[in-house]
């Protein structure tokens, strides 16, 4: 019995892949004959069409793609190696993701958009992938049309509506990764339906969302997968464009009904090959409460930027609380400013203004960051850390991107560490790592 609902979940899955590529191949016998449409720039972040661009009577397609290259260097005293081990063996050339997809627009006479996207797992591991898939499906999204100008539902495997960073992509990031607050409390991908807007002369922008991740679970049936209800709200309530000012803020829910009994929330320290640093465990649970709210400031070359996440778990017993925040800033040596989507609510990534191809030498920023987070209350001591960092990023181009960044991580109360060891002194681990990433959009 057991055997046959895992064969056919595995049929459902496959069948779900298929779906995603008839949906695209669709287009091709219906649709009239429409150009390029400015809104696949507005719903998915891309840049103006180029030559990995082409256009039928059916269909606009853009072909996407993205590989990044780390170097990595860890520096750890005493207290760090008993705390998390020997992190040497980390210090490595390591292939941090290879992406392929394709985003266009389906010309119905009100346009749809799609995107498709996968990671090939051939090399190390990569991104949110196991290393026994060869590859992972990581977007499968259409949106279409409902209502007025911005009204639009969107369905398929997505990013939850929820945080500005988790809502971006990597290459749109003011550091290297993700802040762990965000890795931590809040999810990836997931596979549901959305509906958003943008009212009020384009300054606030609301979607909400409704997900089960079941299709990728394994021996998990529909109704007895976990389900999430996630909602967005921002605004723009200050904007100059002669001065490039811009001040956006924002909040989100999520909600999850814990139908499979139990959760778990782990992190490592913004280095994405590394294992967990910071751990619940499995504990039995509910449902759990997530609450996120984010502020950005543009003003020409300089971007601010915080967001704060708390999450409250209801277990058997008692009710928990996690929480982490961090604050980051942003500088272009060279004058350039970061565009706003006000389709998406997000800060668009920057064209320098004289790259190699005009005879410069490229867009060069400085960045900054603090972060903080804590997965200890009552009886869960996951640990609390903290960490620092401060990098170079240099574009040459719109689609290469250099980062040279140098990171140090303090941990603390961590539950698998004796409580002599915790007490021998403070955990210091610093980290220094490069990236080269490529990307075509």
């Amino acid at each position: 019995m057991k055997q046959f609902k895992k064969e056919r979940l595995v049929s459902l899955r496959n069948s779900w892949y298929i779906l995603c590529v008839m949906i695209v191949s669709s287009a091709f016998l219906f649709g009239q004959n429409r150009g390029y449409r400015p809104i696949i720039s507005n719903d998915l972040n891309t840049s103006a069409y180029d030559w990995n661009a082409f256009s039928t009577r059916w269909v606009n397609m853009r072909m996407i793609a993205m590989a990044a290259v780390d170097d990595s260097h860890f520096y750890q005293n005493e207290q760090s190696r008993m705390h998390v081990g020997e992190m040497s063996h980390y210090d490595r050339w390591d292939v941090r993701g290879l992406r392929l997809g394709a985003a266009g627009t389906i010309n119905f006479e009100q346009p749809w958009t799609y995107l498709m996207s996968g990671s090939v797992n051939s090399l190390m591991k990569d991104f949110d992938s196991n290393k026994d898939k060869k590859f992972t499906l990581l977007d499968c999204v259409v949106g279409i049309p409902v209502w007025g100008e911005y009204g639009r539902l969107q369905i398929g495997k997505m990013k939850e509506p929820i945080s500005m960073e988790r809502t971006m992509g990597m290459v749109f990031e003011q550091v290297m990764e993700r802040p762990m607050h965000l890795d931590a409390l809040l999810t990836s991908r997931n596979t549901g339906v959305t509906v958003s807007d943008l009212i009020w002369n384009k300054r606030i922008r609301w979607r909400i969302g409704l997900f089960n991740n079941w299709l990728d679970e394994n021996g998990v049936s529909f109704s007895d997968a976990n389900y999430q209800i996630t909602g967005r709200v921002t605004s723009v309530i200050y904007e100059d464009p002669q001065t490039k000012k811009l001040l956006h803020i924002g909040g989100a829910y999520r909600y999850e009904k814990i139908k499979e009994g139990s959760i778990r929330y782990d992190v490592g320290p913004e280095f994405y090959f590394s294992p967990p640093w910071l751990d619940t465990g499995t504990f039995a649970a509910d449902a759990s409460y997530t609450f996120n709210a984010e502020f950005t400031y543009l003003d020409g070359p300089l971007w601010i930027a915080s967001e704060y996440t708390q999450t409250i778990v209801d277990t058997p017993e008692d009710r928990l609380h996690f929480n982490g925040y961090h604050i980051a800033l942003n500088y272009f040596l060279t004058g350039e400013h970061r565009g706003y989507n006000k389709r998406r609510g997000t800060v668009r990534r920057i064209t320098p203004v004289l790259d190699f191809d005009k005879g410069g030498w490229g867009a060069v920023e400085v960045s900054a960051r603090y972060s903080f987070m804590d997965l200890s209350d009552k009886e869960i001591t996951g640990g609390q850390m903290e960490i620092v960092s401060t990098g170079i990023v240099w574009h040459p181009r719109r689609d290469h991107q250099f980062h040279l960044q140098w990171s140090r991580a303090r941990l603390k109360n961590r539950t698998t560490i004796p409580i002599e060891r915790i007490k021998a002194g403070k955990s210091h681990t610093d980290m220094l790592q490069f990236r080269w990433v490529f990307v075509i959009d």
